[in-house]
């Protein structure tokens, strides 16, 4: 019997947060997930904590509704960061080997990347992650693994994520308040990038859109690894906000409209069914055609897509036969792969899927607003590099701590 350990994501998106817990089984390199909850979150804006209070509140009760069901208790968790004060870019690194002996250790590379780690950044900002892109021992590129081999000169490319500090420390401090530690800090989009993109994709070249609701995060991945990660300001919300100014009527009214009966290309609209509106007063109600949500939809899809495309071709990856990997709610409205192809001219879109390789989830869990949080439980067993820079572990209080545990006696 392998050894398991209790885990948890908690992923904080543009306006909720969602977690699953999972049994981690080291020696058969499995996850098994138990058990997952959602809550809207009123402290959250665009994944930037607003109010410390509201957002602990909501980050307790998801995660207490997991551990509910899964009749497991959580000390600590994989905490999923995402918004505009996310900024990530490239940089390179080199190392001389001075010794006698050329040939390159694990210390050697561990000495390349840090040097490729040193840039100037302003003392409200960190770094989250250093990822590696490839090798090169003398001038020869494409050294995927240079440990063993012989070289003066090792130098690196990495892809470096950084941070606000301001808005990780009240992300922090949001969970510390709602009863839990941070095992570490994670951009979520990269843990979704490795459970949902292929390595073929990866070296084919290919772009992850991560649809949020209040951003949109996207990812360019060529020969095998991530070259270009940003955050767009725009996301499903917005389409929802559309449809509901455009309409008379409430955001959730508009969400649930947008849901049911909304699609980016007329060829997708169901024209027999009209749409009975309740208006802002909440009594009167005005029928609408399907199809004049096109009206609202297709103008901000659009907007949407060309910024993801202005954002591409800023890249200097801007081929990318691999096509288009969608995930989060905003892939969910109909037609957005159709819509990913013809507007950023891709040869194919799909929506992203979980790997099934380590993962054992309920069929409930595997959808795409539980996605990012599936993503973070699994990213320490998915991910192929071992240098970013560590989380930050955070002791909840005593009086929390002797709080859940007496919760957990009854």
């Amino acid at each position: 019997m392998g050894k398991s350990e209790i885990i948890a994501g908690l992923d904080m998106g543009s306006s909720r947060v969602t977690c699953v817990i999972a049994e981690r089984d080291e020696e058969h390199n499995k996850i098994r997930i138990l058990a997952g909850a959602s809550a809207p979150c009123k402290g959250l804006k665009g994944g930037v904590v607003v109010n410390i209070e509201e957002t602990a509140r909501a980050i307790e009760h998801a995660m207490d509704a997991a551990e509910s069901k899964a009749n497991e208790v959580v000390g600590e968790v994989y905490l999923g960061v995402r918004g505009s004060h996310i900024q990530a870019f490239d940089n390179k690194g080199g190392y001389n080997i001075a010794r006698t002996d050329k040939e390159i250790t694990g210390e050697d590379v561990s000495n390349v990347i840090e040097s490729a780690k040193t840039v100037p950044l302003s003392s409200d900002r960190e770094i989250l992650h250093v990822i590696p892109q490839g090798f090169s021992l003398d001038r020869q590129r494409g050294v995927p693994n240079p440990i063993g081999m012989e070289g003066a000169l090792l130098e690196v490319g990495v892809h470096i994520v950084t941070a606000s500090t301001p808005v990780i420390n009240n992300l922090v401090k949001s969970v510390f308040k709602g009863g839990f530690r941070v095992a570490d800090t994670i951009y979520t989009l990269l843990a979704v990038g490795e459970l949902v993109v292929s390595e073929e994709e990866k070296d084919l070249g290919c772009l992850l859109i991560d649809s949020g609701g209040q951003t949109t995060s996207i990812a360019v991945y060529s020969e095998g690894s991530i070259h270009f990660s940003k955050e767009i300001p725009l996301g499903g919300d917005h389409v929802t906000r559309d449809i509901a100014y455009g309409l008379g009527t409430t955001m959730s009214a508009a969400q649930e409209i947008k849901e049911k009966y909304g699609a980016v290309f007329s060829n997708m609209v169901d024209e027999d069914h009209m749409i009975s509106v309740t208006r802002l007063d909440a009594r009167t109600k005005k029928e609408v055609k399907p199809r004049e949500l096109l009206d609202f939809i297709q103008p901000r899809a659009e907007e949407i897509f060309e910024k993801i495309n202005q954002a591409v071709q800023t890249s200097n990856y801007a081929e990318l036969p691999g096509g288009a990997i969608l995930t989060g709610g905003g892939a969910l409205l109909r037609g957005m792969p159709e819509a990913a192809e013809q507007l950023l001219d891709l040869s194919q879109a799909r929506l992203g899927v979980a790997a099934q390789e380590i993962l054992q989830c309920p069929e409930e869990y595997l959808t795409q607003p539980y996605l990012g949080a599936l993503a973070l439980v699994c990213y320490p067993n998915l991910k192929t590099w071992n240098t970013d820079v560590p989380g930050t572990t955070r002791s909840g209080s005593v009086e929390k701590k002797l709080w859940r545990w007496f919760k957990d006696l009854f």
